[in-house]
């Protein structure tokens, strides 16, 4: 039983340790393309804001 249960503590850390088996099973971290993110136009205020009752 305790063989048993060391084999697979031992596989299961084996399987975690390799890149595509951590992708498969969701464990990796994406992290996002800090060249990829694209900047927002700024927002703009009504033409009458100033006039806006209270």
């Amino acid at each position: 039983m305790k063989k048993t249960l060391c084999f697979a503590l031992v596989l299961s850390g084996l399987l975690c340790a390799c890149g595509l088996t951590k992708k498969d099973l969701g464990l990796n971290r994406s992290t996002p393309d800090e060249t990829k993110v694209e900047t927002r136009a700024p927002l703009d205020l009504p033409p009458d804001f100033d006039t806006l009752p209270e």
